[in-house]
């Protein structure tokens, strides 16, 4: 038996899948707040020495906005997704884990763009981060569509979902760029990428009915 077979095999319950997969959001999303620490002052009372520690920190309060915002619109798509399936086999328990994984690191390139929100590569980093999330994200998802997918909701799918999918990683690998010229401008287009998916595809009949 070949190897890539043995991945088709072995049906599994998706509520395993499921329920691991929102403890690794939640251990994200709580990873992400620790960065934000309460600043030590000199002088307790000191009103203006408190304000200016509090802005110095601005960069990691917006790095920390953006991660959670993107993580979050991971978590709900992600939850769609695994909706679609029959149930899990051994490739979309891989495929989720390797995905989790590249989750489970975003913590580290957040801290790092609030840490150095004026270095190129700091910045230039979190963006690559990001994109490998989306592509890893779309590999899961193309897997369930092509092979999974409940038979009844198999004609309600946009055919073209994961072709607009590619706008995410194409976003952060543009912000990723453009944080050579402007960190300013890559804070903006991924502050604003998530945006792109912040809710799961409309599906087709939903769609007919609203219209």
């Amino acid at each position: 038996m070949r190897l890539l077979e043995r991945f088709s095999r072995g049906e599994m319950r998706l509520g395993r899948v499921e329920a691991f997969s929102d403890g690794v959001f939640a251990i994200v999303v709580t990873l992400l707040v620790l960065e934000l620490k309460v600043p030590i002052l000199r002088s307790p009372e000191s009103v203006h020495e408190l304000a200016e520690h509090l802005a110095e920190l601005a960069p990691k309060f917006l790095s920390w906005l953006i991660s959670f915002i993107i993580v979050c619109k991971f978590w709900l798509n992600h939850s769609y997704v695994l909706s679609l399936a029959r149930h899990a086999d051994y490739a979309v328990v891989w495929l989720n884990s390797i995905f989790l994984m590249s989750q489970a690191f975003i913590p580290f390139p957040t801290a790092m763009m609030g840490e150095y929100a004026t270095n190129p590569l700091a910045v230039s980093a979190f963006g690559c981060v990001l994109a490998v999330n989306t592509v890893l994200f779309m590999a899961l998802h193309r897997y369930i569509l092509r092979h999974l997918i409940q038979s009844e909701l198999a004609g309600r799918q946009d055919p073209h979902v994961l072709l607009k999918s590619i706008v995410g990683p194409l976003s952060y690998l543009i912000g990723s760029a453009s944080a050579w010229g402007s960190v300013h401008l890559a804070f903006l287009i991924y502050l604003l990428t998530p945006l792109w998916f912040i809710v799961p595809p409309e599906e087709r009949q939903a769609a007919k009915a609203g219209g």
